[in-house]
This record gives C-alpha cells, sequence and structure tokens, in this order.
C-alpha cells in the first residue's frame, strides 16, 4: 500500500464528520504540504494552530504549460486550471510523519469552512501542492483534494485586514475548539456552504437551519428566537436590542415563507444576506464567549 493511500484511510478515521462528503482526497507525503486556497487573502502569515498557517500565495508565474506539468492525472488537470488562476492564499500545514500531514490536512477542510463563515466569503480549497505556491514548478505535484469544484467564482477574494488579525489571534482557537459541538459545527457549515445552492429560498432555509440549530426554542418560535439573538447580540444595550428583536421577527417571516412555498415579501436577495448577516454575528458572538448560547441565561 503506497503512503497516499495509506494516509487518506487515517484522516477519513480521524476528521470530524466529512465536510464535503466521501470523496475529498488528501495525499500525505513527506513532513509539509499545501492547500491552495481562493476567495480570502492575507498580507501576512497567521498561525491559525500549531500544525496550520494561512499564508498568502503567488501564482503569477504559474502558465498552463506549467500547471498542466504538475498534474498527473485528468481530474487534476480540470480543477488545477479552472482555479490555479484564482489562487489568493494557502494552508501551510507541517507534522512530524506522512500520516500526521494527511490527518491534519483534511481536517484543514473545517478551518477554511470556519473562516468562510466568519467572514462570509467563499474559499474555495480544490487543489493541494507538495510546495509553496510561488515554488510550483513542471516537477511539482498538483492534486485536486476533490471534483466538486466549489468556490469556482470571479467574486475578488476577502482581503483579511489588522483588525481580522486580531480577532483571528484572540478568538479563532475558540471557534475551533466549538466545532466539537455539533450545533455549532453545523451552524458553520451552514453558513460556509449556503452560497453553493442557486435558489434563494433554499439558501434561507440552510441559513436558517443554522440559526436555529443554536438555540432551543421550541414554541411561539418567531418570538422566542427574536429575543434570544437580541439578548444574546446585545445583553447590555437596550436600543440594539429593540431593533435586532423587530428585524430577526421581520426576516422570520422570509424564513417561513422561504421554507414553506409561500410568496416572500420584500427582496428575497436582501433577505438572504440579511439572515447571513445574522448566523455570522452569532458564530463571532460564540466564538467571543466560547460558548453556545444558553436558552435558560436568554429568557426575561
Amino acid at each position: 500500500m503506497s503512503i497516499g493511500v495509506a494516509t487518506l484511510f487515517v484522516a477519513a478515521r480521524l476528521s470530524r464528520t466529512l465536510c464535503c462528503g466521501d470523496k475529498m482526497r488528501i495525499v500525505g507525503v513527506g513532513n509539509e504540504t499545501y492547500m491552495l486556497l481562493s476567495g480570502i487573502a492575507v498580507s501576512e502569515s497567521l498561525a491559525l494552530s500549531d500544525n496550520v498557517q494561512l499564508q498568502r500565495a503567488d501564482t503569477s508565474h504559474l502558465d498552463l504549460e506549467t500547471t498542466l506539468s504538475a498534474c498527473t492525472h485528468p481530474d487534476d488537470i480540470a480543477v488545477a486550471a479552472a482555479f490555479v488562476p484564482r489562487i489568493s492564499a494557502q494552508l501551510k500545514i507541517e507534522a512530524s510523519t506522512p500520516k500526521d500531514v494527511a490527518a491534519i490536512a483534511w481536517n484543514s477542510s473545517w478551518d477554511v469552512l470556519l473562516l468562510s463563515a466568519l467572514f462570509q466569503t467563499e474559499i474555495s480549497f480544490n487543489l493541494q501542492s507538495d510546495v509553496a505556491a510561488d515554488s510550483i514548478a513542471p516537477d511539482s505535484t498538483l492534486r485536486a483534494t476533490n471534483l466538486h469544484m466549489r468556490g469556482l467564482t470571479n467574486d475578488s477574494p476577502y482581503q483579511i485586514t489588522a483588525d481580522d488579525s486580531g480577532w483571528l489571534a484572540d478568538h479563532f482557537a475558540s471557534a475551533h475548539t466549538l466545532l466539537d459541538n455539533d450545533r455549532f459545527q453545523t451552524a458553520v457549515h451552514c453558513l460556509a456552504t449556503y452560497r453553493w445552492h442557486s435558489m434563494a429560498r433554499v439558501q434561507m432555509a440552510i441559513l436558517w437551519a443554522g440559526i436555529e440549530g443554536l438555540f432551543g426554542a421550541s414554541s411561539e418560535i418567531r418570538f422566542r428566537i427574536s429575543l434570544y439573538i437580541a439578548r444574546f447580540l446585545h445583553p447590555n444595550n437596550e436600543e440594539q436590542k429593540r431593533s435586532v428583536f423587530d428585524a430577526v421577527k421581520k426576516l422570520y417571516n422570509s424564513r417561513s415563507a422561504a421554507v414553506h412555498g409561500s410568496k416572500i415579501k420584500g427582496n428575497t436577495s436582501s433577505a438572504v444576506s440579511e439572515s447571513a448577516d445574522v448566523l455570522c454575528q452569532l458564530l463571532r458572538r460564540c466564538a467571543e464567549q466560547n460558548s453556545l448560547p444558553i436558552e435558560d441565561q436568554l429568557v426575561p
């Protein structure tokens, strides 16, 4: 059995609930690997954990001939041709053994989904390289990690700011730890992936599955969810609480119309965007508190 096949099997066993189905292909060779990303950009390296760094990436030197030479399979060629021109960042993954490299690389998909949710950007993680992006040459190895082609967009990547870097340094570890909670993990996945669906009604349903899943309201849901969100986000500001309470009630009406097939009043795209904003604020608040909402503490 080759190193690549063996490490892929171990990685699958060590991962959290798989975020992209069972078709991801991660290979571990040596002590480091790189996951090439689009949809996010950084000006300096940021440590996401002891083994994972978010780094800037430059593929401007890569022409099509070099890109194709670094690929070994037709599927790799198709994904590389689509995504290499869009690469704007990378995850550098280091570990002491190829087996650990593969396992951490596999689980780094959750780092990407978490970044996607926290900064509301669609990040692709469809390519793995044996060297850093700016060192890719014809004798390098580019592999497609999956064939779903998520994140294929011409949108400009989200640029991590100095304030963002500070927030990540203070709270990313807490957010990552909260991924072990099914409610938080589901909410992150909902916010990171709702764009994968082309229909606004489905996007609304996905986003609100994440929002409602963070709370325990089982009756008078529209009122309770609106109240809980307002009190969770703004516990010490009555004016903001009232504003959020009223806004969420209106959004919940749009959510209900979307889920039940009724006509959605107002601008559907705006309702989707505002719902995504609410879920993002909730996830950030959870990370900052290192805790999910506790219903008993939100009841007046």
